[in-house]
């Protein structure tokens, strides 16, 4: 675990390519990374795992394993060290903490390729979380790391990683959701095909599987949506098929499970409604960016700038309790800055990429 935690010495091998990596296996990475990719221009190369995100890419996905997820993650990591050693790029981008992030860093390492990691230096202090492992293991495989918030920065240097390149670059949610977000008028269309007023419904996003599976959710969602506010809550097949078996126990007409949604008809629904439920890092990020009270259904956040005016915490059995009280007490968001950037992080990020580049 040792060899793991500390980063390798490299043996130099000839580059091929001149290029970027950007390795990319879940929605949030290429919406966050899409501006960076759109800043690093030819020199970027994208790398993709699984075949579901909605992206061309010069190469066929790489697949993507069903198991659970250390066998997800042992194949990746084989399918990624393979595609880096064949077609060796100068450097690779991974984001955040997903085993896709974990993947491309182990194989990068492997392969003697320089790594930046952006979203780096975020902690929950969570380590029932696999993400948290996932970050700690990512950030200390890094050679560039790219912060995006002082928060962050200051997690890095007590760990004792300040001596890498550390920057504080920002987040690129701005940026992303300033170039996904429908017009005014077209957003009027989305709320109109679902039948929602605006600040009249409540957006949930939950994945993980300790809040899916848990016995008192949908009775909590239920709860809140009969006291006056919808419920409309976006959710992937597994999810869905959970939900329905626990709701067969809860009866209501103002909780709507529905398909996933395109991630501009999702920022519709979250930039008009009352109130955001999640458990995603990524949608905590984007309430800020449109000025949403949000509610996260975790034990601890990666994120605690959220935490305060925009949002608190929940567990699955206190959630409506503590939606209603936001939803009673909300303030006016609209002067409060977004915490994670100023919508360029984009063009630091890829700076910093170029960087690396050329001391190679």
């Amino acid at each position: 675990m040792t060899a793991i935690l500390q980063q390798p010495a490299r043996t130099a091998r000839p580059r091929t390519t001149g290029a970027a990596a950007m390795v990319l296996g879940t929605r949030p990475e290429i919406f966050q990374l899409a501006p960076v990719l759109c800043a690093l221009g030819d020199l970027a190369r994208v790398v993709r795992v699984g075949g579901d995100l909605p992206t061309p890419a010069a190469q066929p996905p790489l697949p993507a394993d069903t198991d659970p997820r250390t066998g997800r993650l042992a194949d990746t990591l084989d399918q990624l060290d393979r595609v880096f050693a064949a077609d060796r790029p100068d450097v690779v981008v991974v984001r955040g903490a997903t085993p896709t992030a974990l993947a491309g860093a182990l194989a990068a390492n492997s392969n003697g390729i320089p790594l930046v990691h952006v979203d780096a230096g975020l902690r929950s202090r969570d380590l029932t979380e696999p993400e948290e492992h996932n970050r700690v293991l990512v950030d200390r495989l890094s050679d560039v790391l790219c912060a995006p918030t002082t928060t962050a920065v200051d997690n890095l240097h007590a760990e004792g990683l300040g001596g890498r390149d550390v920057r504080l670059t920002g987040n690129t949610t701005a940026e992303a959701v300033r170039h996904r977000l429908l017009a005014p008028e077209d957003r009027r269309k989305v709320l109109d095909k679902w039948g929602l007023r605006p600040d009249g419904y409540v957006l949930a996003t939950l994945d993980r599987p300790d809040n899916v599976e848990h016995p008192d959710l949908t009775r909590q969602l239920a709860r809140l949506a009969d006291a006056g506010y919808p419920v409309v809550l976006p959710a992937a097949p597994r999810v869905r098929a959970a939900l329905i078996r626990a709701s067969a126990r809860t009866s209501t007409s103002n909780l709507r499970l529905v398909n996933r949604l395109w991630h501009s008809e999702f920022l519709a629904l979250a930039r008009h409604a009352a109130l955001l439920v999640t458990d995603s890092g990524a949608v905590q990020e984007e309430a800020t960016v449109l000025k949403r009270p949000v509610v996260v259904v975790r034990r601890s956040t990666e994120r605690p700038e959220v935490l305060g005016h925009f949002g608190r915490l929940a567990a699955p059995h206190d959630l409506a309790d503590v939606a209603l009280d936001r939803l009673q007490h909300r303030d006016d968001l609209r002067d409060v800055p977004c915490p994670f950037g100023d919508g360029h992080a984009g063009t630091r990020i890829a700076q910093a990429v170029r960087d690396l580049v050329r001391q190679r």
